[in-house]
């Protein structure tokens, strides 16, 4: 929604009044009056003074020189912000999906070399050699487990980041 900085009105009729069409009913002013007051529950629009900023919804009652013409400077503030920090979740799940990635093949590695035939030949005389290949095995399940889990979460909480930042850039 756009957004309106208070020049010399002082009531909500007035600012209501500005920014209608001039042949616009009495109703349609109304109208238009409460859509703004909705908009704005946290303001005191029975007491305006110059520089209070109103959010002005949409309306086909808008004049069509204000304000809609007018620069949306929140937007333009806005909108390379929201961009850089959708770049940046980006590169985070790309950072996870590699981190993710190599983490698998190093744990691969680490499998190939345990089932290798030298290492299952020493463990068959050795119980405790067993044993602990065994617990090393089960740490890499787990750690593999784990490393899906983290990368999943993260991946799903940069959706609702995304999600939130769209929300956000409805709110003017």
């Amino acid at each position: 929604m756009p957004i309106i900085v208070v020049d010399q009105e002082k009531t909500l009729a007035a600012l209501a009044a500005r920014l209608v069409k001039t042949r616009t009913s009495k109703a349609a002013k109304e109208k238009a009056a409460q859509a703004i007051r909705e908009a704005n529950p946290g303001l005191d629009l029975d007491r305006l003074r110059p520089g209070m900023i109103v959010i002005v919804p949409r309306s086909p009652e808008a004049r069509d020189d204000d304000p809609d013409d007018e620069p949306d400077v929140v937007n333009e503030a806005l909108s390379p912000l929201f961009d850089a920090i959708r770049t940046e979740l980006d590169a985070l799940i790309r950072t996870a999906n590699s981190a993710l990635e190599a983490d698998t093949a190093e744990r691969e590695a680490t499998a190939e070399i345990l089932d290798a035939d030298a290492v299952q030949a020493a463990a068959q005389n050795d119980l405790l050699l067993q044993y602990n290949l065994e617990r090393v095995r089960q740490t890499l399940a787990d750690d593999e487990q784990s490393a899906v889990e983290i990368t999943e979460s993260l991946i799903n909480g940069t959706e609702q980041w995304y999600t939130d930042l769209d929300d956000l850039s409805t709110l003017w």
